[in-house]
C-alpha cells in the first residue's frame, strides 16, 4: 500500500495487461494449431472488432483498480451496471427486443448481485436496507476516484459486450486474438494515466514470488480462458442473454470465497446467488422449451393443436 496515495502498488491495469498479453499469445498458438495462421492478417478489422477489444481491456484495468480505491460493494455494483448498458444499447441500435421473460430474468440477476455484495441487507433490528455509499470516506482517500473508475469499468464492460454482437463472420479464434490485442491497448492507456496522474510506482518492482504465482493463474484462467470465450458468447447469444449469464461471475466468487478462503456465506448473499443462477439459466431453459415445441410442431402440427 502506497502511504501517499492510499492505494495498492499492484494496480489493476498492470494485471489487465498481463491477462490480455497471455491471452493474445495463447490464442495465436491456438490459431496456429488449427492451421488458421494466415487469417488474422487477412481479416478485415472493423471498428466493432477494435472497439470490443479496447473496451474489455479498459474495463478490466478500471475494475481491479476501482476495488483498490473504493469499497468492494461500490466497485462490484458499478462494474456490473455494464451488462445493463449492453442490453439497452442492443435494444436501441440492434433492435434486439427485450421480452418480458428476459426482462424478468435480467431483473433477478441484478437484484441477486445487489444482495450478494451487501447493498441489499436484512437484519431483525433494521429490517430490509439498501445502501450505496458514495460519500467521502476518510479511510479511503481515493474513494471518489475509485467510484469513477468503477462506473467507467461498467460502461466499458457494457460497450464490449455490445460490440461482440457485431462481426459474427469472423471465426472465434481470430476474433479472440484481435480482442486480446486491442485489449492490451485499452489496458495500456489506463495504465499510462494511472502512472502519470495517480501513482507512479512501477508495479513490477513490488511484485513478489507469491504475487507472480497468483498473477499467472489469473492470466491463464481469467485471461486466456474466460476473456477468450467472451466473443464466442457474444456471437451466439442476444445481448440480454449474455447479460444475464455475465452475473454468474458473482456466484463463482461467492463459492470460491467460501471454499478457498473460508468466507462466511450469509443468508441474504446465498439467496442472491440463487437468484443469479435462476436468472442466468432461465433464458437457456426457455430457449430449449421453444426449440422442443418447434420440433414438435414440425413433426406433427395437428397433434400440437389438439394439445
Amino acid at each position: 500500500m502506497n502511504p501517499e496515495t492510499g492505494v495498492s502498488d499492484i494496480t489493476g491495469d498492470f494485471l489487465a495487461i498481463g491477462r490480455m498479453t497471455v491471452g493474445a499469445l495463447g490464442m495465436l498458438l491456438i490459431v496456429a494449431l488449427v492451421k488458421k495462421l494466415p487469417e488474422p492478417r487477412r481479416t478485415r478489422i472493423s471498428f466493432a472488432v477494435l472497439a470490443g477489444g479496447f473496451c474489455i481491456g479498459a474495463s478490466l484495468a478500471f475494475s481491479v483498480s476501482a476495488t483498490l480505491m473504493t469499497t468492494i460493494a461500490n466497485a462490484v455494483f458499478l462494474i456490473y451496471t455494464g451488462p445493463l448498458f449492453s442490453a439497452i444499447l442492443a435494444a436501441i441500435f440492434l433492435k434486439e427486443r427485450i421480452g418480458k421473460s428476459h426482462a424478468v430474468f435480467l431483473g433477478l440477476v441484478f437484484i441477486g448481485m445487489l444482495m450478494m455484495v451487501g447493498l441489499v441487507a436484512f437484519s431483525p433490528e433494521t429490517g430490509l436496507t439498501f445502501g450505496l455509499g458514495l460519500s467521502v470516506n476518510p479511510e479511503l482517500p481515493n474513494k471518489t476516484m475509485g467510484d469513477i473508475f468503477g462506473l467507467a469499468s461498467g460502461v466499458f464492460y457494457g460497450l464490449a459486450l455490445f460490440f461482440y454482437r457485431y462481426r459474427p463472420d469472423i471465426s472465434f479464434e481470430v476474433r479472440s486474438f484481435w480482442n486480446f490485442v486491442f485489449g492490451i491497448v485499452g489496458a495500456l492507456v489506463i495504465m499510462i494515466y494511472w502512472l502519470i496522474a495517480i501513482d507512479p510506482t512501477n508495479p513490477i518492482e513490488v511484485m513478489e514470488g507469491n504475487h507472480w504465482a497468483w498473477a499467472v493463474v489469473l492470466f491463464l484462467v481469467s485471461g486466456l480462458m474466460a476473456i477468450g470465450l467472451l466473443p464466442v458468447a457474444g456471437k451466439h447469444l442476444l445481448a440480454v442473454e449474455l447479460s444475464t449469464v455475465a452475473y454468474w461471475e458473482c456466484v463463482v466468487a461467492l463459492i470460491l470465497g467460501a471454499l478457498v478462503w473460508s468466507e462466511a456465506m450469509t443468508v441474504v448473499g446465498s439467496v442472491g446467488g440463487l437468484l443469479i443462477i435462476i436468472g442466468g439459466i432461465g433464458p437457456i431453459l426457455l430457449q430449449v422449451a421453444r426449440d422442443r415445441r418447434k420440433r414438435s410442431d414440425e413433426v406433427d402440427p395437428a397433434l400440437h393443436v389438439e394439445r
